[in-house]
């Protein structure tokens, strides 16, 4: 590999954190024999001294091959020093590799147009719709060799959330599962992620259809003790529940069977357990559960609650006022 297959200097920009260390990750790849003999060296943005990371781009290797310094969370760097950084980026040592990996990079700064004429810019996008469920196929088959159709792709994405980095690391999980087969297939998910997850969520939006507030906050409890990344997927998690089960009562309430309606949902819950649910969650009191959660979703991410927080409020508030039933279902 030439010296010309690693650029002087990189800006690998993009809120995921996930998504920007794999565009790293194939940076460094690329760089290959390239690259200094021990490896890049990585400092924190907010701790870094702009002249040191400077100087030791700069700097030739003692071992041969070019320097690689990345600069982790650099936003506050960039602010902070972005007239050195400019300067630099504009004539960049030809002995060494600067990678900024930021949030945010506006394609009008004068940075970015330097870096992109004297490196490359990697836009990280977020991931939405078609193009994660893309992304889903092409991840199992690189990184873990394993085969997804798309409508495994998008069961994943129903059951996991559109977090790249979760959904990787449940597709880690996946091709343990899954052994020596080239596949991962729906039955796989339903059987390794999907059922445990759902009925954890299920027990929640479960106790809280027939008023039961300390039920509904005991399996919240559960739900985050027993999985570390719950707390954070709370939210969404409560979100999905409650939005296939009014897509069940909408359903039913057009005529359809209860049973073979929720079988054709992949819902996995006891026809019971669905048939209560559906007595009490009519669909004013589902439509109003499900504004309640975007508020406490928008609470969460402007800082004006913790999720923990949020949740519990949210069942305290919906299971301590439980309205009559308006349909028997028969």
């Amino acid at each position: 590999m030439t010296k010309t297959a690693l650029h002087p200097v990189y800006a690998i920009v993009g809120a995921d954190r996930f998504l920007r260390g794999t565009a790293l990750d194939e940076v460094i790849r690329a760089a290959g024999e390239d690259m200094d003999a021990l490896g890049p060296t990585r400092v924190e943005g907010d701790a870094a001294d702009c002249v040191a990371v400077l100087d030791d781009v700069r700097t030739t290797s003692l071992l041969g091959g070019r320097r690689l310094v990345i600069v982790d969370d650099a936003d506050d760097f960039i602010s902070a020093h972005r007239a050195a950084l400019e300067k630099y980026c504009a004539a960049p040592s030809a002995e060494g590799c600067l990678i900024l990996l930021c949030d945010s990079m506006p394609g009008n700064t004068k940075l970015y147009k330097i870096i992109d004429k004297q490196g490359q810019v990697i836009k990280c996008e977020p991931l939405k719709g078609w193009p994660l469920q893309s992304w889903i196929v092409r991840r199992a088959n690189e990184a873990y060799g394993k085969k997804v159709s798309n409508d495994a792709a998008r069961m994943l994405r129903e059951l996991i959330g559109d977090s790249p980095g979760w959904l990787d690391t449940e597709l880690s999980k996946l091709a343990a599962y899954v052994g020596a087969r080239t596949e991962i297939t729906p039955a796989d998910m339903e059987a390794a992620t999907g059922q445990s997850r759902e009925e954890k969520v299920f027990a929640v939006v479960d106790a809280m259809s027939v008023g039961d507030a300390s039920g509904a906050l005991r399996n919240w409890e559960q739900v985050w003790v027993t999985d570390r990344a719950a707390p954070h997927r709370a939210i969404g998690g409560l979100a999905w529940a409650v939005r296939r089960l009014s897509k069940l009562r909408r359903a039913f309430d057009a005529g359809a069977d209860l049973a073979s309606t929720a079988k054709s949902m992949g819902m996995f819950a006891d026809a019971s357990a669905l048939r209560r649910q559906i007595e009490h969650m009519t669909i004013p009191r589902l439509e109003s559960l499900q504004h309640a959660l975007l508020e406490a979703d928008v609470a969460c991410k402007t800082g004006g609650s913790t999720v923990e927080v949020a949740v519990e409020k949210l069942i305290v508030r919906f299971a301590t006022r439980l309205p009559a039933p308006r349909a028997r279902v028969g």
